[in-house]
This record gives C-alpha cells, sequence and structure tokens, in this order.
C-alpha cells in the first residue's frame, strides 16, 4: 500500500476520533454537580438591602470576572427583563457569540435559580442542554455556580460567594420587570 494511502487513511481515522472526543465531552453528564445545603441562619442583625438591576449586574459581574479570570473563555452576566449570560466560543479559527437567557427563580432558602428560556448561538440551531454542557466543561466555574443541563438551569449559592467577613447573603425578591431586588444580609453579633 502507498504511504500516502496510509497517511491519508491514518488522518481520516484522527478526524473521527476527535470528532467522536468532541461529541461525547460536550454530551456527557458528569456527576457530583449539587447545591451544599444551606446552613442555619445566622443570628445576628438582618439588614434588607434593595438594589436595581444595574447594581445588580456590576456585583454579579465583579464577582464572576474574579472567580474566572485567567480561563479562555469571557463570561459575563447582563440584566434587563431577563437574566443572560453572555460568553463566547471558538471552533477552529471562527468565535461564535453565544447569550443564554434565564429567568431567576428565588429559592426557599435564599439562593438563585436560573432557569434557561433560550440561547443564541450566531445562526447556530444547538439545544441548550448542549450549551449548557459545553459551558460547565469549558469554564472552571466558582463553586457558587452550579451549571445543571439536565435542568437547563444555572443555580446561585449566594452562601457560597467569597465576600470578606462572614455575612449570609439570601436572595428575597427578584423583580426584574419593576426593577426590584431584594436580598437579606445578616451580620452576625459577636458574643
Amino acid at each position: 500500500m502507498n504511504k500516502w494511502k496510509i497517511a491519508f487513511f491514518l488522518l481520516i481515522l484522527a478526524l473521527l476520533v476527535g470528532v467522536v472526543w468532541f461529541v461525547s465531552l460536550i454530551s456527557s453528564e458528569p456527576g457530583g454537580y449539587g447545591l451544599a445545603e444551606r446552613a442555619a441562619a445566622t443570628s445576628g442583625g438582618e439588614l434588607r438591602v434593595q438594589t436595581t438591576k444595574a447594581d445588580f449586574e456590576a456585583l454579579a459581574n465583579k464577582y464572576i470576572q474574579e472567580a474566572v479570570e485567567n480561563q479562555p473563555i469571557p463570561l459575563e452576566l447582563t440584566v434587563d427583563d431577563q437574566i443572560a449570560l453572555v460568553s463566547e466560543l471558538t471552533v477552529f479559527t471562527l468565535t461564535i457569540p453565544v447569550q443564554m437567557y434565564f429567568d431567576p427563580i428565588v429559592q426557599e432558602d435564599g439562593n438563585i435559580q436560573l432557569k434557561q428560556d433560550k440561547v443564541d448561538i450566531g445562526q447556530l440551531s444547538i439545544p441548550p442542554e448542549q450549551v449548557l454542557k459545553l459551558l460547565r466543561d469549558s469554564i472552571d466555574l466558582p463553586t457558587w455556580m452550579v451549571v445543571s443541563p439536565g435542568d437547563e438551569s444555572v443555580f446561585i449559592d449566594l452562601g457560597g460567594l467569597p465576600i470578606d467577613g462572614d455575612f449570609d447573603i439570601r436572595a428575597e425578591k427578584i423583580d426584574l420587570e419593576n426593577d426590584e431586588i431584594i436580598l437579606s444580609v445578616t451580620v452576625p453579633t459577636s458574643n
């Protein structure tokens, strides 16, 4: 057999292995992703903080940027009528903008669940679950941000935010339509 034929078939084999590996990577569901149980309320003084979408967006982006610095993929949160995670994917040499839109749901424990509503990936049609898997597997996300592709949601564990001091933060209300976001901050008292 000609050495060029062998090289050609090896190249085809390498490409097929690469495609199979990539598809299995974005479609696999590794375990171990879940929120830790929230500890009982900290005793201390409680403050209710009301903020706007713009302030919430700036604060969220501060923590996201600190957590994902030096990552190959940029990640930004925007808040308007919905919460959006904006990023980009680089496929070969092509950069594709990705926007994932979520509806925020305040959980009973004060954490926030972002339920995916829609996704825009350039002109591509990719299932939202696959995009969330790709996000989860491509970026080393902070422990307080848990991507759950099966539920098509992202959980924000406010108790896990790296905040100086021993504060306990809980969401009480997120009403984006009326630009009203209320957080409860418990400041521990010294005994």
